[in-house]
């Protein structure tokens, strides 16, 4: 799944991307228009909000696979490794059971907004709605996935630790010079 992960975060930052230049290039053309021709584009800011919709959903499949989201992670330093282990599958299935209510319900709204439209561009709703439906189930998918590899072992001790390498050195710089003194991070 190495391979494949990589490819679809490959693609997922190339979309992200393209949502943020869109969104960009739209606004500004619109500012643009409404300053010096006092007229615009009035399908660009229905456009740039379903854009930051994808966006924001996207970006929150790559945050999730990658670790980046917020998260408190000082309970977890001061277990065990074990008691690490069995807190990291609680937090996944926690995850996949959340993550999994709302497939339900992005599913059922997608479906109940499929005859609607917006309102400039015409766009079926649907198109908007089922961009939190494939967020939810790629994390679904995400949360099962890290599931089976802490129970397949194919996780390590620092690998149910929820936050990103560079957090945690920087956390490890701070443990490590608490002899004395004050410290820069």
């Amino acid at each position: 799944m190495g391979i494949f992960a990589k490819s679809v975060t490959r693609l997922l930052h190339f979309a992200i991307g393209i949502c943020l230049s869109c969104m960009a290039l739209f606004v500004f053309a619109n500012v643009i228009l409404r300053y010096f021709f006092n007229s615009g584009l009035t399908w660009a800011e229905e456009a740039s909000r379903y854009l930051f919709i994808w966006l924001i959903f996207m970006g929150a499949i790559v945050a999730y696979k990658d670790n980046a989201h917020l998260g408190v992670d000082t309970l977890v330093n001061k277990l065990s490794p074990k008691g690490k282990r069995i807190l990291f599958i609680i937090n996944n299935i926690l995850l996949l059971v959340t993550m999994a209510l709302c497939v339900d319900g992005t599913w059922k709204i997608t479906l109940l907004t499929a005859n609607q439209v917006s309102a400039s561009m015409q766009l079926p709703m649907n198109y908007v709605y089922v961009s939190g439906l494939i967020a939810s189930v790629s994390m679904v998918a995400i949360s099962a996935y890290n599931i089976y590899r802490l129970v397949a072992n194919k996780l390590g001790d620092k690998d149910v630790i929820m936050t990103s390498g560079e957090d945690q050195e920087k956390v490890d710089k701070v443990i490590s010079g608490s002899a004395g003194g004050v410290r820069k991070l």
